[in-house]
């Protein structure tokens, strides 16, 4: 293979590769047998114990339900409450041992996090951060649409053209449209 034949005489210039090929191959099935056979690591973290000063502080109010929000000025709300970056962590920690002593009725504790379209996404990415450092228990819903403080009234019963209300005498019916049910007459 790798033998000269015949009468030349000097250097070869080409390469021999099959000794690399061979070290190649070699080298790729150690590393097939290896690979599954490494230790794989899960980063675990102990909880740690709660500090006295913490265990004065009183207990969030009554919740339902915990929303994180970050304002437009980059300034974060917790429900009612406004956070700063110090006090951020010890505020999240008392919401998470509510939520979590309340995981029997109201399921594992759950924090809604909803950042300002306008807000920076270093402010955004800062409060997710908190969140997360403050425990690892909790699960993060992403908020894509505001909570509505006030419910749409609904159209007054009878104006015609109102969705769900029927339409006026003799006018005529939508196509695919449910006709009015007829109204009973009481006994004579």
């Amino acid at each position: 293979m790798g033998m000269a034949v015949g009468a030349t005489k000097g250097p070869r210039s080409d390469i021999n590769i099959t000794p690399l090929v061979d070290v190649v191959l070699v080298l790729l099935i150690i590393f097939m047998v290896l690979t599954p056979l490494m230790e794989k690591e899960i980063g675990v973290r102990v909880p740690e114990e709660t500090p006295p000063e913490m265990l004065n502080e009183p207990p969030p109010p009554d919740l339902t339900q915990v929303v994180f929000k970050v304002d437009e000025a980059g300034i974060w709300h917790l429900n009612t409450e406004t956070l700063t970056d110090s006090t951020a962590q010890e505020r999240l920690k008392a919401y998470y041992r509510v939520a979590k002593s309340k995981e029997a009725t109201q399921g594992p504790p759950v924090i809604f996090f909803d950042a300002d379209d306008k807000a920076k996404y270093v402010r955004a990415v800062k409060a997710l951060d908190a969140i997360r450092d403050s425990s690892s228990g909790w699960t993060i819903g992403m908020m894509t649409e505001s909570i509505k403080q006030e419910a749409p009234q609904p159209a007054a019963p009878g104006t015609p053209g109102a969705p769900g209300t029927p339409g006026t005498p003799g006018a005529e019916q939508q196509p695919g449209a449910t006709p009015p049910a007829p109204t009973p007459e009481p006994p004579k």
